[in-house]
């Protein structure tokens, strides 16, 4: 891998503060990059961007898996129209009241976008690219029909060249709403990106290895997934059944049918990586150990019910690799351990992930974990993700043999705070691992309130907000020492 011993933080846009409810890519994004900038931390990691859904709103839920997620829009600064002032509902400052702010900014980008020309050279240019169009396409029909693909007209079901022009003539709209704020998304975001860059700051994107059924991506490309003659799924995805959710998990997205992937060379999964990877500047594969087995639940039933089957990995990463930067990869490799999987990252040069969190010994009886001092640099340290407690919280669950470790761990630091959440900190930030990874909510030190995901659970996730960068403040110092003592400066 291309990236140098350097230091990231996880901060997904949506919890920035602002004063619209929702972290939006404006003028706080960029000073959350003069924050890194300022602190010489390297890495900005983020969630998948993509659109997301109005029932869990989990960024790894999407109807696009290279579209953006429009509700992160600065509405002050679009780029293309004059500037107008709204009316701003009193939001939440701590949290992400998504039901009443996608709305609120739904109806903004709709008033906004109904006077816009498409004929306009600059959305003709976005409109040039085959997959942004038929993705546009896919999202102003589901708006329209309002239900599964699987249910609207035959003639929907099938992207064309005749069923674009009929949507942009039939709903208008719609396909002006989804024209103007796709188009923004971009502009603003390889703004951003842009200004990030120029500090020597680089974005970590994040894409889920499987997508959402009612999406652009299912239903431009049906024969690529495993549905029935209807279009429906038989089986979904999920996790099996392990020490931290022991009735397992079901993620209901769904699952490829790896042979005709193979027969079309991966160009689904090829065009997929090259998108996302315009986006950012390395990009992190979620639950990576499905390319090598994975967990098959039949539809509408329980986990414990669900069968491994063989991934595509043999023939998938010497195919995709011929046309796909691997060494802009990153592999969320958590869970089942397989020789494979080490095969695979070790050919290619791609970094798996160690979590502390998991790697502190719970069990005196059954220890093979080692010291972050002697972890492998072909990693990226994590404190803990963004499905994990916060240290705090971590801390105050931990039992008697995970705290003795802990304090074993931290007696061998070279740079101790005297803070336990510094020192948890400090301990994979002095492993030799390539990148090592922290939350903001560990930063401030912030108890189980400040979680942003529970696995396993579809409500009152994904809403943490930092209420003011003003609170970063306190954490330059140590956080700046840390990226200095262990030279992860670049």
């Amino acid at each position: 891998m291309d990236l140098k011993k350097s230091s990231g933080l996880i901060m997904h846009p949506t919890s920035l503060p602002s004063s619209y409810g929702i972290g939006d890519l404006g003028q706080n994004s960029r000073l959350f990059v003069d924050y890194l900038y300022e602190t010489n931390t390297k890495i900005w990691q983020v969630l998948p961007l993509g659109p997301t859904d109005k029932i869990e709103y989990s960024p790894y839920s999407s109807s696009s898996s290279i579209l953006g997620n429009i509700n992160i829009l600065d509405i002050e600064n679009f780029s293309s129209m004059p500037e107008k002032v709204f009316e701003k509902p009193k939001f939440p400052d701590t949290f992400v009241d998504f039901k009443n702010v996608y709305a609120f900014k739904d109806a903004v980008i709709r008033d906004i976008s109904k006077d816009i020309d498409i004929n306009e050279s600059c959305y003709q240019n976005f409109l040039e690219d085959n997959m942004i169009r038929e993705h546009i396409i896919f999202l102003t029909l589901d708006r329209v029909n309002n239900k599964s693909w699987t249910l609207w007209d035959e003639f929907e079901k099938t992207y064309s060249d005749e069923l674009y022009e009929y949507v942009v003539d039939k709903h208008h709209l719609n396909f002006k709403y989804n024209l103007f704020s796709q188009y923004e998304f971009f502009q603003q975001w390889n703004l951003l990106k842009g200004y990030a860059n120029n500090l020597g700051v680089n974005i970590l994107g994040d894409i889920p290895i499987y997508v959402n059924h009612n999406s652009a991506d299912v239903w431009g490309n049906e024969s690529l997934f495993d549905l029935d003659d209807k279009g429906n799924m038989s089986f979904v995805s999920g996790a099996v059944p392990d020490d931290f959710t022991v009735e397992g998990q079901v993620w209901n997205t769904t699952l490829y049918n790896w042979s005709k992937n193979l027969d079309n060379n991966y160009e689904y999964w090829i065009k997929k990586l090259k998108y996302n990877l315009d986006k950012v500047d390395y990009l992190r594969i979620d639950h990576f150990v499905g390319f090598f087995q994975y967990w098959a639940i039949p539809n509408n039933e329980p986990a414990l019910n669900g069968e491994w089957r063989k991934g595509p990995w043999k023939n998938f990463f010497e195919i995709v690799s011929k046309d796909v930067s691997m060494s802009k990869l990153l592999a969320e490799d958590l869970g089942v351990v397989l020789p494979e999987t080490d095969q695979i990252l070790e050919t290619y040069d791609i970094p798996g992930m160690k979590v502390l969190q998991q790697r502190i010994p719970s069990d005196e009886n059954d220890n093979d974990e080692i010291h972050p001092h002697q972890w492998n640099k072909n990693v990226i340290g994590y404190t803990g993700t963004h499905d994990s407690p916060t240290i705090k919280e971590w801390l105050e669950d931990a039992n008697s043999t995970q705290i003795k470790s802990f304090e074993e761990y931290k007696s061998k630091l070279n740079l101790s705070f005297n803070d336990n959440i510094w020192d948890f900190i400090s301990l994979v930030w002095e492993s030799p691992a390539l990148l090592s990874v922290t939350t903001v909510q560990d930063l401030l030190k912030l108890d189980k309130t400040a979680r942003f995901n529970i696995p396993g659970t579809q409500t009152d996730n994904w809403s943490w907000r930092l209420s003011s960068l003003k609170e970063l403040e306190s954490t330059i110092e140590n956080l700046k020492s840390l990226n200095e003592f262990n030279l992860r400066v670049i």
